[in-house]
């Protein structure tokens, strides 16, 4: 084993967060060197990044990534909650967004609506798959295995933050919306992940569902400084949603919590990892 694939192989985490970050915005560094314009974050990122890194730790280690990748059957009520709770999200900061004086959608803008679950399909496979892939399917079980619910947030809010990082300065991505909207989703996902049922899965239909409802329909239904607003709120509720999952942990501080056990199947038990360092 060379000693780069070594050093890999003993700090996955770390070596996770400079791939997916290099992979991620490989289209920026093209477009500085004088290829393509009007770069983006390609989403496959971590995924690849995930796929390298386990390919590293072995092929024991790859095998179980794969196997879970291709468990969907999961809890259905969370499954509900991934596709109603971000378009319920949505309409509210649409009807907040008119108090402040944004006009509501025409007619006309809603009957766009048949190309939503078709957006829907497209996210899934570059955004929910190609994203949670590589930060909840291989990254989230790890570090819940090794640093419990705010270790993991403590990791991965901030390395989502920084993979968006481009989408902001370009003005892309609001910059609320960029800190405390990918804050407030992690924490979300982390906390679906252990509930009882819960697994990567949802984070993928969420993330799907959130960017074919958002960014692909209701943000384009309004221009400057509405759009900006809208953008503002979708980062604020994020961040109060996030904080509403803690509400239950907190009536329960004392007792027992046996839905709040983490998910039982990770990757990172079927990986030989040498250190517990990132």
């Amino acid at each position: 084993m060379s000693a780069l694939a070594q050093l890999v192989r003993r700090h996955p985490i770390s070596a996770f967060a400079v791939l997916a970050c290099l992979f991620g915005w490989m289209a920026y560094g093209l477009a500085f060197a004088g290829i393509g314009s009007n770069p983006e974050n390609m989403p496959l990122g971590p995924a690849m990044a995930a796929f390298v890194v386990t390919s590293c730790q072995g092929r024991k280690a790859l095998f179980a990534w794969g196997r879970t990748l291709r468990r969907w059957v999961a809890s259905p009520w969370l499954y509900l909650v991934a596709v109603g709770a971000p378009i319920v999200l949505h309409v509210l900061i649409v009807a907040m967004n008119h108090v402040f004086g944004a006009p509501l959608p025409t007619a006309d803008q809603l009957g766009a609506w048949p190309e939503v679950p078709v957006t829907f399909l497209a996210m899934l496979v570059l955004v929910g798959l190609g994203e949670e892939a590589g930060w909840t399917a291989f990254a989230a079980p790890m570090l819940l295995r090794r640093h419990g619910l705010w270790g993991a947030f403590a990791v991965l809010a901030p390395l989502r933050i920084l993979w968006h990082l481009p989408l902001m300065m370009t003005g892309d991505m609001p910059v609320v919306l960029g800190l405390l909207g990918n804050a407030g989703f992690q924490l979300i996902v982390l906390q679906m992940m252990r509930r009882r049922g819960g697994a990567w899965t949802h984070a993928a239909v969420w993330h799907a569902t959130l960017n074919a409802f958002g960014g692909a329909f209701f943000f384009t239904m309004v221009t400057g400084a509405d759009k900006d607003r809208l953008g503002l709120m979708l980062g604020l509720i994020y961040a109060l949603a996030a904080l509403l999952t803690l509400v239950p942990a907190l009536l329960r501080r004392g007792t027992d919590d046996p839905d709040a056990a983490e998910h039982p199947t990770t990757v990172a038990s079927s990986m030989s990892v040498p250190t517990p360092r990132g």
